[in-house]
Parts: C-alpha cells; structure tokens; sequence
C-alpha cells in the first residue's frame, strides 16, 4: 500500500525537536519494512528529513500564534488535494485540529484512519470557551469523516464511547509502544561511565517531558525518607519542560540538590544509555493524567528495568499481570517511597521484574509488530 500520513505538532518550549511525532516517523519506518510506501506530511521543525526513511513532505509554518497551524492546515491541504487521488491508498491522519485532510480522502474515496493520541475531554476543559468549542467541532468532523478511530488505550476507547457517544466498532486500540531494538537491556556500568556519572550509586531515574502530571513533586518529597535508608541513592531526571524551574527550585530548598541530577533534554537515540544507567525507573503520574499511553512505560519495560508507577488505568492496562512493575496510589509520597525502598531492598526482585517486563513488551508492545497489527485492522475493517 501506498500510506500517506498527515500530522501536526507545535510547541515553543521545544523548537527544533520533533516532540510528539517520534511515534509517527518509527510507524512510517516500520510500516517500509513491511513492503509499503509512505509519505509523510508534517511541520518543517525538528529536521524531520533526518528523522525517517520515509519520504517526508515539509511544510513550512509562519511562525506566528494563530497564523501557525492555519499556515500549515491550508498549505498541507493544497498538498492533499493535489496528490492524494494519485498518490495514496490509505491516509493516516493525526489529530491537527483541521478536519480538511479527512474530507479530502472523502471526497476522493480514499480510505482514512484518525488518530487521537491524547484524551481530548481533558483538553476540552481547559483553555477559552471558544477555543474548546472549537477543538470539540474539529474533533467530531474528523471522527465522522474518518473510516476508523485510532487511540491509543482501552480507557481513550471507552471514554471516546461513553462521552462522545462513538460506536466502540469504529474505534481501535494502537498502543504507542517502543522500539525494542533500540530500548534493550544495558549493562550499568557501561552507561554510567558513558553519560557521566557514578556506577557505584544507586539511581532512581525519571525518562520525560516536565508536565506537572507527571508527578516529580511526589518523587522529591519522596527522596528525604529514601536517603535515610539509602544514603547512597542518587535521582537522575531525564528530559525538560514547563516544571523543570519549579522542580529545580523545590529540590533546592529542600537542601536535595546534590542527589537529584537534571539532564536537560537527550538525543532520543541516546536514551537508552540513561535508562540503562538507573537501578529503578519510575512514572509517578499524579491522578489526574491524561492517562494516554506512557510512552516512558514501555521503553523502561523493554530497557529490562524494575518499575514503580501510579496505579492508573493505562499503567495496569500496560503492565496486564506480568508482575513486572510495583504500582502505587498515585499523588502520595509515602506510598512511592515504600515501593522504592522495597524494591532497593530487593535485587532478586529487580531482576525479575526486568525479565518479565522486557518479555511482555516485546510480545506486546514492539513498534515493528504494532506496524503488522495496524495493516491487519485495515484489512479487517474492509476500507481496503
């Protein structure tokens, strides 16, 4: 099949890095390892003619607010209009805010796939009262208009069911997912010396962007009853964003800025490295996330690395009854500090969580089979 894959993503607190779209460059990636074609139209931001095989259409954006993805709606969809009857047999379309990519394939029969990546009844509930308006409508052109609804949890599905009233025959489950070649077990040592800091030490590593839902305030009031215990543990957080002032700032008056090291943001490719480099992972998600589909879950599971994660619906989802994460009540910092200190305690134990995560993630979760899952649904849903 010939894939064409439309997608937009934007934000100013990470010019020049391709953010959200990882996803969408190792689908088309893997969907040329199976035999198909694909085009990808995405922004001109983060270099994405680096970032894939694929043949990569840049759209160029006037960088200004508003102007932004109005630039790049109308410019992709004279693209579209303009080659998709000749050029594809099935359109991939991430949710844009714009439903034109969609009525395009209509128009011309082609079939399509939506995608929402995130739970949008959390994101109707913040901003304007004209921008949510705004966001819903788009949403409910694109989800008719669309043959199929991908998301990317059983939880994004029943909410799209129960809240927005979408047949659940019409939706289907992706998950994000890893890639399982790249995220693999690595020897400690090594990527210690390699990122730059002590074997000897204990590290509980956070892999993320900096939101507040991600729950590194419960981590850091965590961290002082965990240095009691273990005098020799260190936290290593991996990756920016909007909390990472605050964090900084509350670590410091908490007198913990010699245990908590901050990376900054990392090449994707060298993640792994620092995944490798920690003891134990955690996902400290505050109750009240998204709950899309924690990506950092799977590349920790497929990094052979023991985890302690809150007890939401997407994590247990994930984990299933492998066994191989230590789930804890999300928001309190007691909780997480048990399971931590529990598992510091523990390297026998350690060392099974890691094998039965990194078996269950390549059964279920390897990028690669994902890509084979999604031509199956395409197949099954008679739109080919």
């Amino acid at each position: 099949m010939n894939f064409l894959i439309v997608a937009y993503w934007h934000d100013p607190r990470f010019k020049r890095k391709v953010g959200g779209l990882i996803r969408m460059f190792e689908l088309a990636d893997n969907l040329i390892r199976l035999g198909h074609q694909v085009t990808l139209i995405f922004p001109k931001i983060g270099y994405p003619k680096k970032q894939t095989v694929a043949d990569v259409i840049e759209i160029p954006l006037i960088d200004f607010p508003i102007i932004r993805p109005i630039s790049f709606h109308f410019l992709s969809s004279m693209y579209l209009l303009k080659t998709l009857r000749s050029n594809a047999d099935f359109l991939y379309v991430r949710q844009l805010n714009s439903f034109f990519p969609l009525l395009i394939s209509k128009l011309y029969n082609i079939p399509s796939f939506f995608e929402i990546p995130n739970d949008p009844y959390i994101a109707y509930q913040s901003g304007s009262k004209m921008r949510r308006f705004f966001e819903r409508t788009m949403d409910k052109l694109s989800m008719a208009l669309s043959n199929k609804i991908v998301v990317l949890s059983e939880w994004s599905k029943k909410r799209l069911n129960q809240l927005g009233g979408v047949r659940l025959s019409k939706i289907i489950v992706l998950p994000s997912g890893t890639d399982t070649d790249l995220f693999k077990p690595l020897q400690k040592d090594a990527c210690c010396k390699k990122v730059g800091i002590d074997p000897s030490l204990y590290y509980i590593g956070f892999v993320g962007t900096f939101f507040i839902h991600q729950g590194i305030d419960v981590l850091i009031d965590a961290a002082p009853v965990i240095l009691e215990k273990f005098s020799n543990v260190r936290f290593l957080l991996v990756g920016d964003g909007p909390m990472m002032d605050a964090w900084k700032t509350k670590v410091n008056q908490k007198g913990l800025q010699d245990v908590f090291v901050f990376t900054g943001q990392v090449p994707y490719k060298e993640v792994p490295e620092y995944i490798g480099a920690m003891d134990i992972c955690v996902a400290p998600h505050l109750k009240e996330s998204n709950q899309a589909s924690p990506v950092k879950i799977f590349d920790y599971m497929a990094c052979g690395r023991a985890i302690v994660a809150s007890d939401i619906e997407v994590v247990r989802e994930i984990v299933g009854d492998s066994k191989c994460a230590l789930l804890v009540y999300p928001g309190y910092a007691d909780d997480l500090t048990r399971g931590i200190i529990l598992l510091l305690q523990g390297k026998a134990k350690r060392l099974e969580m890691a094998k039965k995560g990194r078996e269950r993630v390549k059964v279920n979760f390897d990028r690669k089979k994902l890509a084979e899952k999604l031509i199956v649904k395409i197949q099954k849903s008679g739109t080919i």
